[in-house]
């Protein structure tokens, strides 16, 4: 089917009566009134929203003739029965996923066949797949959805469903495009210091600035070290509110948008970034940020998150900046690679179910039924073991997006592959002088005098450590993991009376750590494969180390005790032949 075409100007209702049944509208870009015509159409409707405030802002610009009733958490059955009984043309109900049941209670109550009754739309059907890996009770509908006789699904930023009952169903993607270029211009940042990123940013645009971090402990942070606590403002989920509130003393937050909120500098979560109509009477400077080092929860899909987060300015935008990190430690599967590992995964599950299904008593019936629940395959299923495609659809999005953060040239592509934008993709780095100094200069140290320059460079850093002194140390991490795991554990006055000695350093950390095998590692911390020792040295060694570790072994500890550790070979050692052991292997 040829695609819907938009010309400048347009809305959808201009170009297209109703929304077909059975389709999965895509819309190329946001903000063209896939909603609103729905709201408006002559028929009663059922509209499946991502999240609380996208209702909330539709509820308050609704007009009487079409007046829409949300329903959410403190909604009750009775209210949407009460509104269900006044005397209107065509009821407009827009729900949650997870408020959808007590649509259906209130439908029952008042003798309504839902299904036959109700034209359902599920908007921003992408969150579906985005969504359900932390939020279950997504897709709860979805059940129901395909009962409706009259049914579609809208977003600007689709993916590709694998549910058999979109097939089963006739399914058909219709697609609605514009014959003028809006694409969005956008500077993309990639840089190794987000804080010193933002900080530049703010210093060369001097104006009302929103950023999306999907991250409140992240935004928090980010908020304090630039200095701008009383000029920022933070819209977040009610949870997050009252801990800002209430744990963190930022007075500034909100689970609910309103203009008069605004500040100069806003912070938005991922609970604004779909559906929700920022209504502004100015173009902001909209920043998207992603630290991937710092937490995973602040990644943004290119092709959906970012495109969703362009289009809630209704106003238009000033700029558009996308800041980001990049881990080169990220794996990058191909989705093929991913699918057959999932299909392994599967395999697995099927085989420990068969078994399951087999066993020959209870006792091992639970035990497979518990190896069969810690399976990673068990994620992909419903509570009543039916195959959950929208979190197998979730997993191989995940390990795709995650995976584009392995450089900034699989960013870079993915920009330029979105008809969504038109990128300048440029890069700061910000070297640490004084270190990179080190680096440099390291070879014509010895590794104690390196150690005693590492030492003297962290002794300087403050008490409470900025995002980029926490930088500085993972880079230091890289050329002596020893001594910042020290530094970390033991504190810089423990390495200094150590003398910066490896072994010391080494013995202090497996001791601080106690974990249950710390007579291995300490053996292996005294004793080098390679090497030759005299029983008497072996017997010193491993006696001092059972005292240091308060152990009583049953046997008198011997030259030959080293065996139990490593592989070892008789030998003579010295001018006077002394008995001892050449060390070839380790054994544990």
């Amino acid at each position: 089917m040829n695609p819907y075409i938009i010309n400048k100007g347009q809305k959808l209702a201009d170009i297209m009566p109703e929304i077909e049944s059975n389709i999965n509208l895509a819309k190329k870009f946001p903000g063209i009134g896939a909603t609103y015509l729905e709201i408006h159409s002559r028929r009663p409707s059922i509209l499946i929203e991502p999240n609380v405030p996208v209702i909330q802002g539709k509820c308050a610009k609704s007009d009487e003739k079409f007046k829409l009733f949300g329903v959410y958490e403190g909604v009750t059955v009775d209210k949407i029965i009460r509104y269900l009984q006044e005397p209107r043309e065509h009821h407009k109900l827009m729900t949650t996923p997870e408020s959808f049941q007590k649509i259906k209670q209130a439908v029952a109550q008042v003798g309504i066949d839902l299904y036959s009754h109700f034209f359902c739309l599920m908007d921003e059907s992408h969150l579906l797949v985005k969504d359900v890996d932390y939020r279950e009770d997504i897709v709860l509908p979805m059940n129901d959805f395909f009962r409706f006789k009259q049914k579609a699904l809208v977003s600007a930023t689709p993916i590709m469903l694998s549910d058999p009952r979109f097939r089963e169903q006739e399914f058909r993607t219709v697609t609605v495009d514009a014959n003028y270029d809006y694409r969005q211009d956008i500077t993309v940042i990639h840089t190794n210091n987000t804080l010193q990123t933002v900080r530049t940013y703010l210093e060369e645009h001097d104006a009302p600035t929103s950023f999306f971090i999907n991250l409140v402990d992240y935004i928090h942070s980010l908020i304090k070290e630039l200095g701008i606590e009383n000029e920022s403002a933070i819209f977040c989920a009610p949870k997050s509110e009252q801990k800002l509130k209430h744990e963190l003393n930022f007075g500034n937050a909100y689970n609910e948008w309103k203009a008069d909120r605004m500040n100069k500098y806003n912070f938005f979560t991922g609970r604004f970034n779909n559906a929700f109509d920022l209504d502004l009477d100015y173009s902001p400077q909209v920043v998207m940020l992603t630290d991937i080092k710092a937490s995973s929860y602040t990644m943004l899909d290119i092709h959906t998150d970012c495109v969703q987060i362009a289009g809630r300015f209704r106003n238009g935008l000033e700029s558009l900046t996308h800041i980001y990190t990049t881990d080169k430690n990220l794996p990058t599967p191909s989705r093929e690679e991913i699918q057959v590992s999932l299909f392994a995964h599967e395999h697995a599950y099927k085989t420990i179910n068969t078994l399951y299904n087999s066993a020959s008593s209870d006792m091992e019936q639970k035990a497979f039924g518990e190896a069969m629940r810690s399976l990673p395959f068990n994620k992909m299923l419903y509570p009543n073991g039916d195959k959950n495609y929208f979190a197998i659809d979730n997993h191989i999005d995940d390990k795709l997006v995650t995976g584009s953060y392995h450089d900034s040239d699989r960013i870079e592509e993915l920009y330029y592959s979105c008809n969504m934008f038109r990128p300048s993709c440029i890069g700061y780095e910000y070297p640490f002088e004084e270190f990179e100094h080190l680096k440099l200069q390291g070879y014509k140290m010895t590794v104690r005098e390196k150690r005693k320059k590492m030492v003297d460079m962290l002794s300087e850093l403050p008490e409470t450590l900025s995002e980029y002194d926490l930088n500085f140390i993972n880079e230091m991490r890289k050329v002596d993991s020893l001594l910042i795991e020290a530094y970390e554990l033991l504190g810089l006055d423990a390495i200094k009376e150590m003398d910066y000695s490896q072994k010391q350093m080494n013995e202090a950390i497996i001791l601080k750590q106690m974990k249950c095998n710390s007579t291995v590692k300490l053996v292996k911390n005294s004793f080098t494969v390679g090497l030759k020792y005299k029983c008497s040295e072996i017997e010193s060694e491993l006696t001092r180390i059972f005292e240091l570790l308060n152990i009583h072994p049953n046997k008198t500890i011997r030259g030959e005790t080293i065996k139990d550790y490593f592989d070892a070979e008789p030998c003579k050692i010295g001018k006077k032949r002394e008995r001892g052991y050449y060390l070839t292997a380790e054994l544990l």
